[in-house]
């Protein structure tokens, strides 16, 4: 008899354990009290979020043209003699001039404007500097006859009627410079160079030379100075020479 109680209590637990383990309904005598949960450990329900639905639309708007091509069966961003939406191209670009108005029809215009009959050759005119100003500078010499240097310091030659000497310029720039070539104002007459005017190379590039001459008279005897000034003029930028000759 006792064991009988024993076996029942037994299984009474054993059912109340599985009850509260599975989240079943049990008989309140069966139920231990569940303890409180702490205030941090509170579960709380969240509302469930619901996705938004997208709608994507093609080809929104490509019906739309401004008012000045309204009417217009063509391309609305370059000329209608393109080809337009059936495929056809006008035979007239309506140009009377420049490479649209090489001729051609519709087939043949690209080739027409490309052949080389089409292709006009012109000489290329180089700008003139008839204003330039030939200043020695004030503190930078880049040849002078006083540093002993054969080159600036001549001597007039009878039998020629002449004295030369030839003079060497480093390009120094990043682009081609035109260069403009003179002697200042209180140089002596006869002084001349060749070339006077021309186009640098880029740094780096070939250098440029310079014939200097002096063809003043032989029967004026004396010290005859020039200073040679070479000028870029769109680089603000010049080279100084001085020079002596003794006829």
């Amino acid at each position: 008899m006792f064991r009988s109680v024993l076996f029942v209590v037994a299984s009474s637990l054993l059912a109340a354990s599985c009850v509260e383990a599975f989240g079943l309904s049990a008989p309140l005598a069966l139920r231990g009290k569940a303890p409180a949960l702490a205030a941090s450990a509170r579960v709380r329900s969240s509302p469930r979020l619901v996705a938004p639905r997208w709608q994507v639309i093609f080809d929104s708007g490509s019906e739309w043209k401004p008012d000045h091509h309204q009417g217009n069966s063509g391309n609305v961003d370059v000329g209608d003699y393109f080809p337009d939406e059936n495929g056809n191209v006008v035979d007239s670009t309506g140009f009377t001039s420049g490479a649209a108005a090489t001729g051609g029809d519709a087939n043949t215009k690209l080739s027409s404007m490309l052949s080389a009959d089409k292709t006009e050759v012109r000489t290329v005119e180089r700008l003139t500097y008839d204003k330039v100003e030939f200043k020695a500078h004030p503190w930078r010499i880049d040849g002078d006859f006083a540093s002993g240097d054969p080159r600036f310091d001549l001597r007039m030659n009878s039998a020629m009627g002449e004295a030369s000497t030839e003079i060497m310029i480093e390009p120094n720039s990043m682009t081609f410079e035109d260069f403009v070539a003179g002697f200042t104002p209180d140089s002596a007459p006869g002084w001349k160079v060749e070339p006077s005017s021309g186009t640098l190379q880029r740094r780096g590039g070939e250098p440029q030379f310079m014939e200097v001459k002096y063809t003043g008279s032989i029967a004026d005897k004396g010290e005859k100075f020039g200073t040679l000034v070479v000028v870029l003029p769109n680089d603000n930028f010049s080279w100084t020479f001085k020079f002596r000759c003794i006829v």
